[in-house]
């Protein structure tokens, strides 16, 4: 999500936030596991030029006492109120890591059709039956029919399995049943090609994947391996699932990868196709566990339902991600995190959900297609290239569901998700996004509301009640102010004084942007929070709906801004600006079409951020660096200036509200000035 020390984002990441301040003394329970948690402090998140050494004896520590760490709950508000990210064991061990083995004192094991022969001890072959049953290393070559290769050990047992050359094809069962041990290792040998399928139907329902185990299970070797999930899962671990090494390439009914404790891909080329999640964890009991980490490595996965799913956790921290999901493209049930690598989704349903908290800290993500961009109670956006279009909000802030029944069961059992109808830019079967064209998206977008017309966009009313006056002219004072959320009274005031729907509003809620680029698109609102608004830093360029319905921007709470560069260009239905900040601001009536050149400018001519508009606007939003209050702000649309006067408040010197410090009037040519690197927009 690549590098394999510590990075203390992560582990800053982890501090609980606000809305689950009220459950968290039921965390204080697990004080009794802080010793062990202390052990190793885990910063997560991390990547490359670390002492391997130093990682691997800390996760085999980990992994020695795992029994001793790690409560279990009844409920997952209360696995929610302990969870702290930076307890989790996001490492990989030696042994992960290292992928060699000695081949003189190896136990061979030959394949031939319907029968095996073994070369060495500890396993015996009973029919098409091979069955490993001590520690140790076994390599595996030739062709297998009907059968399966068994492992049943010890559970203190470590037992690696060389593919050296494999096809297996199991009618009844998993083609590797691991069914006790303490650890496996599949390691790929270099250079050779293996493939593992199992049937549709098995005779025991213990077993639920093509490579099935009950214990830890790590995949590593640079080889290469097919695997065909005929019953269900692609891989299966009741344990914790790595990924470290190989070309992979899974296909399944139901999840690809799945490891009910956790899953970590810290390097290797996999391709899945899923007819259910992707990558998936699950366990819902306890807060060390049901988390998913990507530090490195090639991921693309097709999955008919969410891309990667995470019960408690899910962290990038590097490598480069492609999904296609008709759901979700990446789904938490609790906190998220984004800290490296490049991701790209196209999704059916949200790009990056989270119940309670996302963090955006470092690396590329581009949303090609999505209904909602990123969801959380809590997103926030500390760096890194973030690059959404929505067909609905692309940054939403809502209230969290904490609540049992959620979508990601702990059962094994899970059934596949049944089959219905999916939205408009689902998933196809063959993996692509059917994206509604331009004017199916307005129509979604809009809902009824009315469509901007090219560039003229409707006018605000004058203060006699009158439409605008003069073409070319900024609306005269209107004789009312701003709401307490900075935009315009419409129609009447919304239900307690919020711009939001009515009982959406929630104060846990929050978008915070701190810095990195955030370039959004959306049909629906572009940053929209049911509680409150922060921007402190960073790039915020917004191409937000035509439709009146919508905003650029929305808001229940109050928005604020201390620093950073914005603009955001949108309909003027539902309008709004900031409330307060420390840094000026202004929100100008100026309107264009798809393919207008927006330049923000401030009063001496120097370039704050330039825009290219994808669709209709009627007003723009701006601030920006050395804006300060009563400043006259520049907003031009192909070379057509308009000025305004910059404030400090959602009470005066907006163009398009008319408060006290005036309306804006329009400027005589084009703003001048040198445009910073990386202000662009769109193109």
């Amino acid at each position: 999500m690549m590098r394999k020390t510590t990075d203390s984002r992560c582990a800053e990441e982890s501090a609980r936030t606000d809305f689950v301040g009220m459950l968290r003394g039921v965390g204080l329970l697990l004080a009794g596991c802080a010793a062990a948690v202390l052990l190793f402090s885990v910063a997560g998140c991390s990547a490359t030029g670390a002492d391997e050494s130093s990682v691997a004896s800390t996760a085999e520590v980990l992994e020695e006492n795992a029994s001793e760490k790690g409560a279990e709950y009844a409920s997952f508000e209360e696995v929610a109120a302990a969870f702290d990210a930076s307890a989790l064991n996001l490492e990989y061990s030696k042994r992960d890591m290292d992928a060699s083995f000695d081949e003189s004192s190896a136990t061979k094991i030959a394949l031939s059709g319907d029968s095996a022969s073994v070369s060495g001890s500890d396993a015996m072959v009973e029919g098409s039956t091979v069955t490993i049953s001590t520690a140790g290393t076994y390599i595996v070559s030739g062709n297998l029919t009907d059968g399966s290769i068994t492992v049943a050990t010890s559970e203190n047992d470590k037992v690696q399995i060389v593919l050296n050359g494999v096809k297996i094809a199991c009618s009844s069962g998993p083609a590797i049943d691991v069914q006790s041990a303490d650890k496996c290792f599949i390691t790929l040998a270099e250079g050779t090609q293996n493939s593992l399928s199992d049937g549709s139907a098995y005779a025991s329902e213990d077993a639920n994947a093509c490579i099935y185990a009950t214990c830890d299970l790590t995949i590593n070797g640079s080889g290469s391996l097919d695997v065909s999930g005929n019953y269900r899962h692609g891989v299966f671990s009741k344990d914790d699932l790595v990924v470290y090494g190989g070309t992979i390439r899974v296909s399944a009914v139901e999840d690809g990868l799945n490891g009910k404790d956790s899953v970590k891909i810290g390097a290797g080329d996999i391709s899945i196709t899923a007819g259910a999640d992707g990558v998936k964890s699950s366990k819902s009991t306890n807060p060390e566990k049901g988390f998913v980490y990507v530090s490195d490595g090639s991921l693309s996965i097709d999955a008919e339902d969410d891309g990667i799913q995470a019960k408690t956790y899910l962290c990038i921290a590097g490598g480069s991600i492609e999904i296609d999901a008709a759901d979700d493209a990446l789904h938490s049930d609790l906190e998220g995190a984004l800290n490296g690598g490049s991701t790209m989704v196209r999704s059916g349903d949200d790009a990056f959900h989270c119940e309670t908290k996302l963090e955006v800290n470092d690396g590329s993500f581009v949303a090609e297609t999505c209904s909602e961009g990123y969801e959380a109670e809590q997103v926030i956006i500390n760096g890194g290239d973030t690059d959404i279009y929505a067909l609905d909000d692309a940054l939403n802030a809502s209230a969290a569901d904490l609540s049992d029944d959620s979508e990601s069961s702990d059962s094994d059992a899970t059934a596949s998700a049944s089959s219905g109808e999916l939205g408009a830019n689902a998933a196809q079967p063959d993996g692509s996004i059917d994206a509604p064209d331009a004017s199916e998206q307005q129509n979604a977008a809009s809902q009824g509301a009315s469509q901007q017309d090219g560039a003229t966009p409707p006018e605000l009313p004058s203060d006699d009640g009158t439409q605008g006056g003069r073409a070319g002219e900024a609306p005269s004072d209107l004789g009312q102010v701003p709401d307490a959320q900075g935009g315009m009274e419409r129609g009447g005031k919304a239900p307690d004084g919020q711009g939001g729907a009515p009982g959406a509003s929630d104060s846990n809620c929050l978008i915070q942007i701190n810095g990195g680029t955030v370039v959004l698109d959306s049909q629906g609102d572009g940053v929209d929070s049911n509680g409150n608004v922060e921007v402190t830093g960073g790039t915020l360029l917004v191409n937000g709906p035509s439709s009146d319905g919508d905003g650029a921007f929305d808001y229940d709470g109050t928005a604020t801004i201390s620093g950073g560069t914005v603009i955001m260009a949108g309909s003027t239905g539902m309008a709004q600006s900031f409330t307060s900040g420390t840094q000026a601001f202004a929100l100008v009536q100026v309107s264009g079409s798809a393919g207008s050149v927006i330049e923000a400018s401030d009063a001496d001519g120097n370039v704050i951020a330039t825009l290219t508009a994808t669709k209709a606007f009627g007003c723009v939003l701006v601030s920006g660096a050395g804006v300060s209050d009563g400043d006259t702000t520049m907003v031009s649309v192909d070379g057509a200036a308009t000025t305004a006067t910059a404030s400090t408040t959602g009470t005066s010197g907006i163009a398009m509200g008319g408060g006290a410090g005036g309306p804006g009037g329009m400027g005589g040519g084009p703003a001048t000035g040198n445009r910073p690197e990386g202000q662009g927009g769109l193109a």
